[in-house]
């Protein structure tokens, strides 16, 4: 055991750096193991030092109507800084906390409510913080069954025949939200947005719309799973501080050909430097048809997305995402996060072999 953990925390060590340059956000020289999905009690860090994990989100709490706490974000970085852990593309809560931003998209409560994101940002960058990552859409995941995998895991799935129909008329309420004003609420956030953080030297990491489904799901046309909404939405502010939290399965769920397609837009994307964070999710089936499934069984070549990765120069955080759950395990997803870290880590090793 002592050398198993040695082993992934050499790993870990192995795949991160330091370093940066000029002109934009400062960059490490090696992709890195990452999550999100962990708190900060002592036995969930110490967890994650054996599976040698040194960069995570943190948790910052909502204050209503002040938004984050200077000395709150210092004392939760140094906690992590303590377990020799970094805070990387902790969620900024606009889906959560703002509905009036993209939801509804009213001001004047949008105005305000932009105004309390942006100074948000300023507080992070005061604490250190230099990564966020946030969400715009207005429908939350929605899923099918639970269907089962290797060894009894269970894992998330969409079956869009088995959606049904009355579930997909019915509307929340936000009403009906076409593309039209779902663009006019992005790009009313992000002219307002991306100028502070890039005066504040803070990167944004925008994610992606999950699942893909026709127009007026739910009464809501999605902007952000396909390609060419993926391009205008980094284009409306060109910055090196906007880009994505890059999910590579919410991507593939919107193509035919997952394990071919998803390549040019990784290198489009990640050329360009647009690429923030990855969400290392692979899948089985593709457009309105998948089940999620571990990185070495789907229908990508997850050594090549990581080796794409590579080639077009990202180098920071590469996340696993949705693991699967098995009553096996009594904490119920700490064998199939152990199981990822160990993945992410030995193919980071392999491309930079």
């Amino acid at each position: 055991m002592k050398a198993f953990e040695a082993g992934l925390a050499a790993g870990e060590a192995d795949s991160s750096g330091g370093g940066g340059g000029s002109g934009g956000p400062a960059k490490p020289d090696r992709m890195y193991v990452r999550t999100q999905g962990f708190g900060d009690s002592d036995e969930e860090m110490r967890f994650l030092q054996r599976c040698g994990v040194k960069h995570k989100a943190g948790r910052f709490p909502f204050h209503e109507g002040k938004g984050w706490d200077l000395d709150e974000l210092n004392q939760i970085r140094e906690r992590h800084e303590s377990f020799g852990m970094t805070l990387d593309m902790s969620a900024l809560p606009i889906y959560e906390q703002f509905p009036s931003i993209i939801y509804h998209g009213k001001s004047p409560d949008r105005d305000r409510d932009i105004d309390l994101v942006c100074e948000m940002i300023r507080t992070a960058s005061r604490a250190g913080i230099d990564s966020l990552r946030y969400n715009t859409c207005v429908l939350n995941i929605d899923r099918t069954e639970v269907e089962e995998g290797r060894g009894g895991y269970r894992h998330t799935a969409f079956r869009l025949d088995k959606f049904p129909k009355e579930k997909q008329d019915e509307l929340t309420d936000a009403g009906r939200v076409t593309q039209e004003m779902r663009w006019e609420r992005a790009e009313y956030l992000l002219e307002r947005m991306i100028p502070v953080a890039e005066e504040c030297k803070v990167r944004m990491g925008n994610s992606q719309e999950d699942p893909a489904v026709p127009l007026n799901f739910r009464g809501v046309d999605k902007i952000l799973n396909e390609f060419e909404g993926m391009k205008r939405y980094t284009e409306t502010q060109r910055s090196p501080y906007h880009g994505w939290n890059f999910c590579v399965g919410s991507v593939a769920e919107g193509l035919e050909d997952c394990a071919t397609e998803i390549f040019p837009i990784i290198e489009h994307f990640g050329s360009r430097g647009m690429i923030h964070l990855v969400h290392y999710r692979n899948l089985l089936g593709g457009r309105y048809s998948f089940r999620e499934a571990l990185p070495d069984e789907g229908d990508m070549d997850f050594c090549k997305v990581l080796k794409t990765l590579k080639d077009v120069g990202y180098c920071y955080g590469i996340d696993p995402d949705h693991v699967p759950r098995t009553e096996d395990d009594p904490l119920g997803y700490y064998q199939s996060y152990a199981y990822c870290f160990g993945y992410i880590n030995a193919m980071i090793q392999a491309v930079y072999a």
